[in-house]
C-alpha cells in the first residue's frame, strides 16, 4: 500500500525525531499541512520522499507589514541523514522564500547546525520569551537586508505551534 504524501511527510518527521519527540513533531507536521499558508518542501531520493521542511508565517504584532516565516520542522529519514539533504531542503526553501519577498526566516533549533546555513542568534522575541533558556537556539536569517533591524515586541506563530511546550528550551541540550 502506497502512503499519501501527507502520511509520508508525517512518517519522515516521526522517524527523524525518534522516540522522544517523533510523535509530537509528526503531529505538528500534520497540523501544519492542514494550513493553506504552510510552505512544505520535499526532497526525493530513490524515487521517494526522504526529507521535508516546512515554513509557516511568523509575525510581529506591531509590524504586520513584515513578511517572516518560521522554519519547523526539518526532518530527513535516518537512512538518508548526514548526506546534505537538510542543507538542500533549507537552501531550496530559502530560495523560494526570497522569490516571494520574505524579509526573514526564524528557527528555534540546534545552535551548531543552523549557523552553517547562514542563521545567526537573534534578540527578536519568541512568542514565549520567558521560556527561552538557550538564547543561542533562537536564530534568524535575514533575506531582505536591513528589513528586520527595527523589529521589536510580541511575536505570533501559527496556532499549532503556539503551545508553550514548543518554545521551552529548558529540557534541551
Amino acid at each position: 500500500m502506497k502512503l499519501s504524501e501527507k502520511e509520508t511527510i508525517k512518517n519522515i518527521h516521526l522517524l527523524a525525531f525518534g522516540e522522544k519527540e517523533g510523535e509530537e513533531v509528526a503531529q505538528l507536521a500534520e497540523d501544519f499541512l492542514a494550513l493553506p499558508e504552510t510552505i512544505s518542501i520535499n526532497v526525493k531520493r530513490d524515487d521517494m520522499i526522504v526529507g521535508n521542511v516546512m515554513f509557516t508565517p511568523f509575525s510581529f504584532k506591531d509590524h504586520p507589514d513584515k513578511k517572516c516565516y518560521l522554519l519547523a520542522p526539518l526532518g530527513v529519514l535516518p537512512k538518508y541523514q548526514r548526506h546534505g539533504l537538510g542543507k538542500e531542503l533549507i537552501e531550496t526553501g530559502i530560495k523560494y522564500l526570497k522569490s516571494i519577498g520574505t524579509d526573514a526566516v526564524f528557527v528555534l533549533g540546534v545552535p551548531t547546525y543552523y549557523p552553517q546555513h547562514g542563521f545567526v542568534p537573534t534578540d527578536k522575541q519568541t512568542p514565549y520569551p520567558d521560556l527561552l533558556t538557550i538564547p543561542e537556539a533562537w536564530m534568524m536569517l535575514e533575506l531582505n537586508a536591513g528589513s528586520t533591524s527595527h523589529l521589536r515586541g510580541e511575536t505570533i506563530a501559527v496556532e499549532p505551534i503556539m503551545d508553550p511546550k514548543f518554545w521551552d528550551t529548558s529540557g534541551r541540550g
